[in-house]
């Protein structure tokens, strides 16, 4: 026979799902979405800040600052990871895919750029030295990850990647790369040139000192301006490199896989992308438009091109997938945001 369970009372049952209402532990223990990749991604992001400012502390030295601006600039970059992800939307690539592109362009990107800029004795001050000396050489740097998940796909692992998925993991390689550039602005030229701002200013705060002002009041008088501009820009540098980055990376990425579909002869399409990505680059950098109005009009423009290949394509590809498939346990693609 069966055992008889003495039935709840109506108000009781009412009152328990009153407090589960306000406080429902077990739900969310019990929810698989509250596990899912993304929402731990998430939490480590709104943890980060935190965690940087306590590495950085009271005392910090100049290794902390190094570590510090590792930490913003991986923050920022993964961040635009997360919104790159659902707009673009990756049919094909897997995490495996980007452990590999973020390994090879840390490993690879930066040395090879700055490379590349000695020998061509880089300089911004006129259109075609900026394009071909600068421009160039960064997006070259950039479309190496690429090109090789590319080959290593397409040799070994015999799968087909859309094009859009090549876009993708162009956009990843750049946005490792711009974490990387600022970083390098931000402990090596930017020290430098906030010293040499300091140095300069020593004159006018002793003048002042002179005259009858408060040693604080000179210092402070002097070096507001200089210092508001240096927090204010690599502020953001950290937030705006990385997707700038990304942005002609992902051109460049595009064309590699049109390329590597067979669709098109290599030789025909591979380059387009990387000679419009280092020309948009070179606008970028070209001292008589950077920081002024046409500078926006560059990153507009950069940023149309990445979306509409990103979003439309060309003629033949097949319409974006409507959300991400589930990882598979091997490393398979990329899970849905909505997981």
């Amino acid at each position: 026979m069966m055992p008889v369970h003495t039935p709840v009372p109506p108000p009781l049952q009412r009152r328990a799902g009153q407090a589960n209402d306000l406080l429902p532990l077990g739900d969310w223990i019990r929810h698989h979405s509250l596990r899912s990749w993304a929402v731990l991604l998430f939490l480590l992001l709104i943890c980060v800040p935190s965690i940087a400012l306590y590495i950085l502390g009271p005392n910090p030295s100049a290794s902390t600052f190094d570590h510090v601006a590792w930490i913003f600039a991986a923050y920022f970059a993964v961040a635009w990871l997360l919104l790159l992800g659902v707009i673009i939307r990756p049919e094909h690539v897997t995490r495996r895919m980007l452990v590999l592109v973020t390994a090879i362009a840390l490993a690879t990107q930066v040395p090879l750029a700055v490379t590349l800029e000695v020998g061509l004795h880089a300089e911004t001050a006129g259109l075609g030295p900026s394009i071909y000396s600068v421009g160039l050489p960064e997006e070259l740097a950039k479309a190496i990850p690429v090109l090789v998940v590319a080959l290593v796909y397409r040799l070994f692992v015999r799968r087909e990647l859309a094009p859009r998925d090549y876009l993708f993991l162009g956009a990843v390689s750049g946005l490792v790369f711009g974490a990387s550039e600022v970083v390098h602005y931000f402990t090596v030229n930017g020290v430098e040139q906030f010293y040499l701002t300091v140095q300069s200013a020593l004159p006018s705060i002793q003048q002042l000192i002179i005259t009858g002002h408060s040693a604080p009041d000179s210092v402070f008088a002097v070096l507001i301006g200089p210092v508001r501009y240096f927090v204010l820009d690599f502020v953001w540098r950290f937030l705006a490199d990385p997707i700038t980055h990304a942005c002609w990376a992902g051109l460049t990425g595009y064309f590699i896989g049109l390329a590597a579909s067979g669709r098109h002869r290599w030789y025909t399409v591979s380059w387009i992308g990387l000679v419009a990505a280092a020309i948009l680059h070179g606008l970028n950098d070209w001292s008589r438009i950077n920081g002024h109005l046409l500078w926006i009009v560059v990153t507009v423009v950069s940023g149309i091109l990445f979306l509409g290949y990103a979003k439309v394509g060309s003629r033949g590809d097949p319409e974006a997938p409507a959300s991400w498939t589930p990882a598979s346990p091997a490393g398979g693609p990329l899970p849905s945001p909505k997981d």
